[in-house]
């Protein structure tokens, strides 16, 4: 059984990187209850980039990065006309 999901776009900070990336929510859940799922350590983020927090360079781009939850330092949900980098 197929659940359609609402992709958001968010950044995420973690130690010295910033993640820019696709998570992907239950229609009616809080982007929140993304990071407060208990039973799994690793959130899945698709179209991610991830640059240095030190310089804002990319360093690397990717299909898919799984995320330490407890790594995070915080996210947010970019706006829809919001570049990356």
């Amino acid at each position: 059984m197929h659940v359609p999901k609402e992709k958001i776009r968010v950044t995420i900070l973690v130690e010295r990187f910033r993640i820019v990336g696709d998570m992907y929510r239950y229609p009616g859940a809080r982007l929140l209850d993304l990071v407060n799922v208990k039973d799994t350590a690793f959130i899945p983020v698709t179209d991610a980039q991830v640059f240095s927090l030190s310089d804002g360079k990319l360093l690397h781009s990717s299909d898919f990065v799984g995320v330490n939850r407890n790594a995070i330092s915080f996210f947010y949900p970019m706006d829809q006309g919001q570049a990356d980098g």
